[in-house]
């Protein structure tokens, strides 16, 4: 291979872990108005890793929409980042827990979060209705939300 197919296969590389890695996880400031990543004693932080998505582009108050969603599990965390890498990532939840700290109201507990590809048409949802009645939705069922992914750490 020439040294200029190494280099572009390079930069190939370092562009893919970039997007990958939401440009480079924990180095990209976080957007305006969005929730400081979680801290270990936050019970909607994951334990193998974090995500923080928006409701831009899914929007229905007006309002863009935070929520950091925590992985619990390794395997669930490696199938969010697979998905996302493949551009395959359509929706991502688990179960809502109620808790007036965290700023919507409510996060998904980190040992059910998931990503996939396709989900059944009742579970999917979006944060805003999530939002406007969390208790509603804390009954044990998966609900899922279509992510924009705005930061990966």
């Amino acid at each position: 291979m020439s040294a200029g197919l190494r280099l572009v296969a390079t930069v190939l590389v370092a562009l893919t872990t970039l997007e990958l890695w939401g440009c480079a996880g924990g180095s990209m400031a976080l957007p305006p108005g969005a929730p400081p990543a979680p801290a270990p004693s936050d019970p909607w932080n994951g334990t193998v890793g974090n995500v923080l998505i928006s409701d831009r582009g899914a929007d229905q108050d007006g309002i863009i929409d935070y929520l950091w969603i925590g992985f619990n599990s390794s395997q669930n965390w490696q199938d969010f980042l697979t998905l996302r890498q493949q551009g395959h990532l359509g929706w991502i939840g688990g179960q809502v827990v109620v808790d007036a700290k965290n700023p919507l109201g409510f996060y998904f507990d980190p040992n059910t979060t998931v990503g996939a590809e396709i989900t059944a048409e009742g579970l999917q949802t979006a944060l805003d209705f999530i939002k406007k009645n969390p208790a509603q939705f804390a009954n044990g069922q998966y609900w899922y939300v279509p992510p924009r992914i705005e930061k990966i750490q």
